[in-house]
């Protein structure tokens, strides 16, 4: 099988993955958004923010590393296995005495009875970590799709059945647990089904090869993922939980989209970049095309939440939100240029360049935080959510100066014009979504919300088939494995 082939068959099956993840976790949003208050999405908010950090130092980026290494030799893989479990131990023991500190910064006694429970995903994660990046690196996409899918499907039912039960936070504590445990589980089983089982030995000359780009890596996705999560920290110190609640909320509802339609192609497009990384014009050619591609979907979907979502809110989780739409039109925008962003992110690791990584998030280390706690101590959380924006942009043309340049060359118009188009025909599907709006104002919400939806994918996809036939032809035949 070629490599378009199997990237296309990669695609494929991501893609089935990310419609069950997206539809299983937008369920779990609404649901739990109608039976929970704003103020335990906040706790579980907080809670996130420390775990995430803690499951980024865990991996140190060694699964990034054996991605992108050639030919890791049996040695190696097992004592890059044992050496990730060791790291979740330590991780769970360090977490456990960080607690009283972690309470005290969010004045959230709470969290001490949370976080013990929480942490035990440390000890359970590790165990399929490897077995995931090991078939990614070989483009078997399809059991990993099905794992992630049934993991994610799992702790979705238990979070909500629980929360039915009045079992508060807590609903959510176990979903996530029980997600990390299938997942784990399922990918221990696959991996030993596809003999990837790590042998019982370990040493340390065998993992220093790795440890050089995995730290690098490593340091790069530590501030990469403190300057993502600034905003919520600064909203759950300064303005507390029932804040952090209605941005977490928001924020999780522009996100979703986002973070489950991109890694589609950022998880196929890392193992196939980094295979003809030596050829700079078939790199630029793949780069500029994801980059098309990741907006031609993520356009219309953000702009299309930013304009319906006066209609949507009140519909879906009831009027004890309404007060997010305003955030959720502004964090809309800011989404969409972020999400330009993802495919920078398996361009540098397929050239491997982590190094660069690490010095473009030491920048935005330097630049966001301060910019964050200013905005939200001048207006909350439209301060917040306005000055995300306003840096976004600002990185966007930055990005291209440090980062792409450096890599690919002088190709400004080529980046630029990667992303325009599908731009242009989300900002003219939008306005004729509000153009239509006053006409359909003495019709029922739910009518009105479904009449703008379809105009707005009408229009869009029209435009697409009007003015882009050929490259709509073109993403078909890759899809479907027809060229």
């Amino acid at each position: 099988m070629s490599l378009a082939q199997s990237a296309a068959k990669g695609i494929r099956w991501n893609t089935l993955s990310m419609l069950l993840i997206t539809m299983t976790q937008m369920i779990r949003l609404v649901v739990l958004g109608r039976i929970l208050m704003p103020e335990t999405f906040g706790l579980m908010a907080m809670i996130l923010v420390v775990t995430g950090f803690a499951e980024l130092l865990g991996q140190m980026g060694l699964s990034e590393a054996i991605i992108q290494r050639p030919d890791p030799t049996q040695m190696e893989l097992s004592s890059l296995y044992w050496l990730n479990i060791a790291l979740g131990g330590l991780l769970y023991v360090t977490l456990l005495l960080a607690i009283p500190l972690i309470a005290a910064l969010y004045a959230t006694p709470e969290l001490e009875q949370l976080l013990p429970w929480v942490a035990l995903a440390f000890l359970i994660a590790p165990w399929g970590v490897q077995f995931k990046a090991l078939l990614q690196k070989r483009l078997h996409f399809k059991p990993l799709a099905i794992i992630e899918s049934l993991a994610a499907i799992i702790g979705m039912l238990l979070a909500i059945v629980l929360a039915w039960q009045d079992y508060g936070v807590w609903s959510l504590v176990w979903g996530q647990l029980a997600q990390s445990t299938v997942m784990a589980l399922l990918l221990v089983l696959v991996g030993w089904q596809r003999k990837m089982l790590p042998g019982f030995y370990f040493s340390y000359m065998a993992v220093k090869p790795y440890l050089s780009f995995g730290l690098y890596l490593l340091g790069s996705n530590m501030l990469n993922y403190f300057n993502a999560r600034i905003d919520q920290l600064v909203v759950g110190a300064l303005l507390g939980s029932q804040a952090l609640g209605y941005y977490s909320m928001a924020f999780n509802l522009v996100l979703q989209p986002v973070s489950r339609i991109n890694p589609v192609l950022n998880q196929v497009a890392f193992p196939v970049l980094a295979k003809v990384r030596s050829d700079k014009m078939r790199l630029k050619r793949g780069y500029f095309r994801m980059l098309d591609l990741l907006t031609s979907i993520n356009a219309p979907i953000l702009m299309g939440v930013a304009v319906v979502t006066p209609l949507l809110i009140p519909l879906v989780l009831g009027d004890q939100w309404l007060s997010i739409v305003p955030l959720i039109q502004v964090l809309a925008l800011f989404s969409l240029i972020r999400s330009t962003g993802n495919a920078g992110g398996s361009l540098i690791l397929a050239c491997g360049r982590a190094d660069l990584a690490f010095c473009w998030n030491l920048i935005l280390f330097a630049c966001i935080p301060l910019a964050i706690v200013a905005g939200g101590k001048m207006s909350g959380l439209q301060g917040v959510a306005w000055t995300l924006l306003g840096l976004q942009i600002f990185f966007l043309f930055a990005w291209y100066h440090i980062v792409v340049k450096r890599l690919l060359g002088d190709c400004f118009s080529g980046f630029i014009g990667s992303m325009s188009t599908p731009v242009i025909f989300s900002v003219a599907m939008a306005a004729a979504v509000i153009g239509m709006a006053p006409f359909l104002s003495t019709l029922p919400e739910a009518l009105q919300l479904t009449v703008q939806v379809l105009l707005g994918a009408a229009v869009y996809v029209g435009l697409y088939l009007f003015f882009r036939k050929e490259f709509v032809k073109q993403q078909l035949q890759l899809f479907f494995n027809r060229q």
